[in-house]
């Protein structure tokens, strides 16, 4: 892995320091993020709920309010229609629980992934319309349901399509479609489904005059979602994580205050890894290879009997889905694992369950740093879930080739297609053409280094200053730094095949507990004594048998060739 240092502008360091009153500490990371002008810096830093974007900045959000307000006067029924990911849960959560606050009455369908598979289908559109359904919202899918969407309008069910996926086909004016990516108006694009979600909320709720705080006492739905999708962590999205942060602690959802003790956070201020690790896995098992609708009726249910099979059922699916992840994961890792300059990986199986291809291509796509395309078969068909790297927009290059799909859709670096078995032999030159062509050599991996900071210079203060530039994520990385000339004491691997290794680093006499994931392969099973390092890592704190101490996470790390070559001579 290449480390890149990160080069600060003195003089518009020094300027900054007088103008914001700001710490060096945080104005380096500020400049690396490209923040420099003192109004979208004190933007970033706010945090306030202000901040967020009007929702009627939506071409059609107006119509779309007085199509949900038609309902509400006639006593009639809406569907929301979500996804079965995380953040189709949380946004189909979210809506039935505010719309019901203000007297509309709400119904949610999710699909089952193994059976109706992604995006709007007409079993479910017949199956709604049996159950008097007027009007259906989908959240986080519909835009590429266009055959679908002209099903309902000859069962006389109106549409409203809120989603955030890039659209395939031409645009389809008169399907009223909220979609910030599909908008000439809505500024900030990257909005996850649950984000979209919640700005069509909050126009509903500013047409009936409604309290926001009604709203927002639910934002820990949308942050969970939001997290989950990996959006870039800025504008909205960044006032969305971070509210919901602070919501979550005191949360008003039955299911997330039983979830939590169950995961044992106690008191804890939990993070984005938190939720990223612990809690939407959960979530995640549901619509992989469980039922995705009880992952709303987690969040929307008041009963405890309920609640608690609820997670049980989590727990259950979570461990089936990590033992199909893991034997499949294997499967293609023994393939790949000795081979030299893999332009992409391309791999098709009848054996796969599909619930799990997304989480493996993911997993693949940042062990080989390359772009994966993983295919289930089943009756003749191919459905595939494809994972990119930040040098590889992977939709565009399936675009190219989209008339060959049967359904495609999906993101820069996550898409999916279903296509004929027939053509996958097709599909995949096409790709790797494409690949080789737009990319050239294979790209070293590099880890960004913001500045250069020794460990025992980190203190209570520093580690307060680096809260107020999070929640963290992407296009705001998690700052990183360097320290030099550490010894790693009492190192031990852990995890599945020997994964991740935990150590404690040693400087002048000084110990600090520290972790490494994903770096198990890297580190030696026998590390010489006095033999030194230097790391790229960040600080934080974590409870530990009741306790908050400072860990180390380490991203990465080099062995100083001074006393590594003596020992090898």
């Amino acid at each position: 892995m290449k480390w890149e240092h990160a080069v600060v502008d003195n003089k518009w360091l020094e300027a900054k320091r007088t103008e914001l009153k700001l710490p060096d500490s945080v104005l380096k990371l500020l400049y690396n993020r490209e923040l420099l002008e003192k109004e979208d810096i004190d933007r970033f830093l706010a945090n306030d709920l202000n901040g967020f974007r009007n929702p009627f900045n939506f071409e059609r959000m107006e119509e779309a309010i007085e199509k949900i307000l038609k309902i509400k006067t006639n006593n009639e029924t809406l569907y929301i229609y979500g996804d079965y990911d995380v953040d189709g849960i949380t946004a189909t959560a979210f809506l039935t629980l505010v719309f019901r606050k203000v007297g509309i009455n709400v119904k949610y369908y999710i699909p089952n992934r193994m059976d109706e598979g992604y995006g709007l289908n007409k079993k479910a559109l017949t199956e709604m319309n049996n159950n008097n359904c007027k009007l259906v919202i989908t959240v986080d899918t519909g835009v590429n349901s266009i055959e679908e969407i002209k099903y309902a309008r000859q069962l006389g069910i109106d549409i409203i399509i809120t989603d955030h996926h890039k659209l395939v086909e031409e645009e389809d004016k008169e399907i009223l479609t909220i979609n910030p990516k599909l908008s000439k108006n809505y500024p900030f694009k990257y909005l996850s489904g649950a984000g979209v979600a919640l700005k069509l909320a909050q126009a509903l709720y500013k047409k009936l005059d409604e309290d926001f705080d009604k709203l927002y006492k639910y934002i820990d739905i949308i942050m969970i979602g939001t997290v989950a999708d990996v959006v870039p962590m800025v504008d909205e999205n960044r006032l969305i994580i971070h509210k919901g942060l602070e919501v979550i602690k005191k949360t008003k959802i039955k299911g997330l205050t039983y979830l939590l003790k169950y995961l044992k956070f106690g008191d804890k201020d939990l993070t984005t890894t938190d939720i990223s690790f612990f809690i939407s896995p959960l979530l995640n098992a549901l619509g992989r290879v469980g039922d995705s609708t009880i992952g709303v009726d987690f969040f929307v249910e008041e009963d405890e009997f309920v609640i608690y099979n609820i997670i049980e059922e989590m727990k259950k699916s979570n461990k089936k889905r990590r033992s199909l992840e893991r034997n499949t994961f294997n499967d293609i890792d023994r393939k790949y694992s000795l081979m030299k300059n893999i332009d992409f990986i391309f791999e098709a199986s009848e054996e796969w369950h599909p619930g799990i291809i997304g989480v493996v291509s993911s997993r693949l796509a940042l062990k080989y740093h390359v772009p994966v395309i993983l295919v289930t078969i089943k009756g003749g068909f191919g459905k595939a879930s494809c994972r990119s790297i930040e040098e590889v927009n992977i939709f565009d290059i399936l675009n190219e080739i989209s008339k060959e799909f049967i359904r495609f859709g999906g993101h820069d670096l996550a898409a999916g297609f279903v296509v004929s078995k027939d053509k996958l032999d097709f599909v995949k030159d096409k790709v790797g053409k494409a690949i080789r062509d737009g990319r050239g050599s294979h790209k070293e991996r590099t880890v960004k280094i913001d500045y250069e900071v020794s460990l025992e210079s980190i203190d209570d203060e520093f580690l307060r200053n680096l809260k107020r530039l999070s929640p963290y994520g992407l296009e705001n990385p998690q700052p990183l730094f360097l320290d030099r000339d550490l010894e790693f004491i009492g190192t031990k691997k852990f995890g599945v095949e020997d994964r991740h290794f935990k150590t404690f680093l040693k400087k002048d006499n000084k110990l600090y507990s520290a972790v490494a994931f994903n770096l198990g392969d890297k580190i030696e099973d026998k590390i010489y004594p006095f033999q030194k390092f230097d790391i790229v890592y960040y600080p934080e704190k974590i409870y530990y048998k009741g306790e908050e101490i400072l860990q180390i996470k380490i991203k990465d790390f080099q062995y100083k060739d001074e006393f590594y070559n003596i020992f090898e001579k």
